[in-house]
């Protein structure tokens, strides 16, 4: 054979043999997050920078309640929940997910406001009146219990209905079905900016002993791929930590993310970045979950006080030098 036909040959032969592609080595993960705010955007930032595909995931993420995801969890279709602190509760009744990973600390991403108009100009003027929150038992429910706590007061004071999501919610006021709502920062910021609320308290100005948010993984997820599990809190902290590090570029996402002003993203970001709003290493204080479970009696989340590390795993934290 000629040395031309010998390398057209091989050119063939090299030619059937398909490159490998690293989206195809990458983990498929479903990911769901109970709303659409400035802590758990930060997943859809870090897909936009690329951070989960260079961690070897490729991550799907969906937006959905509470209820929903829990539901979501036991039916096998997700594999990673951010959702809010309140989760553990449901934890502790079996469903199969473990909090794997601190997001935020206080809630100081909820905010309670009123209609511009409104009478009530303070805490002690709630007793007797209603509060529109997402659903019964989830975290907005439970930060206005901490109200009549705060007041000293039968929780039962502050009466609650449950509407949905933060429109739903906001409609409310501007019906006079509720006498507030509690909603997320940046909704309260475009909201006061517009004139079209006032905002009454933050709530992480009331509540100090509370984990906020938690990235939870399946438990089906940490069985069979702790690795994804692993590579995904990773790279949810190499994102937060470049969001800290990148104020320009992070409040540009933020505003166009969640539909706001450059005023009220900028704001957003002031409150709850430089701070320590959000976990930088992921580690669950045993004192704020035993504070938690002690708020979920209160709530009737659960009958007992329950020890709640059964529940979280710091396994899958990056270490720390």
């Amino acid at each position: 054979m000629s040395r031309k036909a010998w390398l057209a040959c091989l050119g063939l032969a090299l030619s059937t043999i398909a490159p490998a592609s690293p989206a195809a080595a990458q983990t498929k993960l479903a990911v769901a997050k109970v709303a659409n705010d400035f802590a758990l955007s930060m997943v859809d930032y870090g897909n936009k920078l690329g951070t989960f595909q260079k961690n070897g995931l490729a991550v799907t993420v969906s937006e959905i309640t509470q209820a929903k995801m829990v539901q979501a969890v036991i039916g096998g279709s997700i594999d990673i929940a951010l959702a809010s602190g309140a989760t553990l509760a449901f934890a502790a009744k079996g469903a199969p997910l473990t909090g794997v990973a601190a997001l935020s600390g206080p809630p100081s991403i909820l905010v309670l406001v009123v209609a511009p108009k409104s009478p009530v100009t303070s805490l002690d003027q709630l007793r007797h009146r209603t509060v529109a929150v997402s659903n019964l038992g989830s975290l907005t429910d439970w930060a206005v219990s901490q109200i009549a706590l705060h007041e000293h007061w039968p929780s039962a004071d502050i009466k609650r209905i449950s509407v949905g999501d933060t429109g739903a919610r906001i409609a409310t006021l501007r019906t006079g079905a509720a006498d507030a709502a509690v909603v997320d920062i940046a909704a309260a910021f475009n909201l006061e900016e517009r004139g079209e609320a006032k905002i009454l308290v933050n709530f992480g100005d009331l509540i100090a002993k509370f984990q906020n948010q938690i990235i939870y993984a399946s438990n089906n997820l940490i069985k069979n791929k702790p690795d994804a599990v692993r590579a995904f809190v990773r790279a949810w902290f190499q994102t937060t930590s470049y969001a800290r590090a990148h104020r320009a570029e992070t409040v540009a996402f933020a505003q166009k993310q969640l539909g706001v002003t450059p005023v009220v993203a900028t704001r957003v970001y002031a409150t709850l970045m430089p701070g320590d709003f959000f976990s930088k290493d992921g580690r669950f204080d045993p004192v704020v979950l035993k504070a938690m479970s002690e708020s979920f009696v209160e709530m009737k989340l659960l009958k007992g006080d329950v020890d709640l590390t059964q529940y979280v795993t710091d396994k899958f934290l990056p270490k720390t030098p």
